[in-house]
């Protein structure tokens, strides 16, 4: 199920790869995120089950979804004061071929935006240790300890303020939540 673009077209800074970022729904990245994230365990399913505001993004490269990632609205064990909620960056995945050439970036910004969109404060997650690099090139900071979580490896706390944005901003139309 594809829903409406919520960000056009963008330009990749690195390759000039034109990729689209759109809202997806939680079944549109499943294959990706599992071939991703846990490769070799075909029955491995992403443990998505919110009961807050959530949305799935994902970015598309010759109309083949390359990159995902959700967002939801979770507290974390560690208080954030701010203007607005923290929201959780959870399950993204980028295709091996695609990393590297900024359609992760891009995806993330995107996503970024939306969250401010919907008066997010912040966003957290737990970032492998081999991708920490991708989330501080992204104003994301470590915090804590590295911990490691059983099948997936070692993890970090990271976490990024958002910039409030003018009312007058339009960072993308009013979206559902897929």
């Amino acid at each position: 199920m594809m829903l409406e673009p919520i960000a056009g077209v963008f330009q990749d800074r690195v390759a000039n790869l034109e990729v689209e970022v759109r809202l997806i729904s939680l079944e549109d990245g499943e294959e990706l995120r599992r071939s991703v994230l846990r490769p070799g365990e075909k029955n491995w399913r992403f443990p998505f089950s919110p009961t807050s505001d959530f949305f799935h993004m994902g970015a598309f490269y010759a109309n083949r979804l390359v990159s995902v990632v959700s967002f939801l609205i979770e507290s974390s064990d560690n208080a954030f004061v701010g203007r607005g909620e923290s929201w959780r960056l959870r399950g993204m995945a980028t295709k091996p071929e695609m990393q590297n050439r900024g359609v992760g970036g891009q995806l993330l910004e995107q996503g970024f935006a939306e969250v401010n969109r919907r008066k997010g404060a912040s966003v957290w997650c737990y970032a492998r240790t081999s991708a920490a690099r991708f989330y501080q090139d992204h104003g994301f900071q470590p915090y804590g300890e590295i911990f490691d979580i059983p099948g997936a490896g070692l993890h970090a706390l990271h976490i990024k303020q958002l910039e409030p944005i003018a009312l007058s901003d339009k960072v993308c139309p009013k979206s559902r939540s897929a």
